[in-house]
């Protein structure tokens, strides 16, 4: 995805957090061993369902 940049400081996917639009998350994927970055697409507050890969809430941007 062109021009979005991907912090290294990207907090990790956690309940009862409020994720702003655009801020971003990382979640480890342990089949691939490797972070999938998410960027939030909508604003809410993090419940079990509205994790990544919730396209409700989240855009996949890359891996790191």
């Amino acid at each position: 995805m062109p021009g979005v940049v991907i912090s290294n400081a990207t907090r990790i996917w956690e309940l009862n957090v409020h994720w702003a639009m655009y801020s971003q998350c990382g979640v480890w994927d342990p089949r691939g061993r490797g972070v999938d970055i998410w960027e939030c697409i909508r604003d809410h507050e993090s419940r079990p369902g509205t994790e990544p890969p919730n396209a409700v809430y989240w855009r996949y941007v890359a891996r790191r």
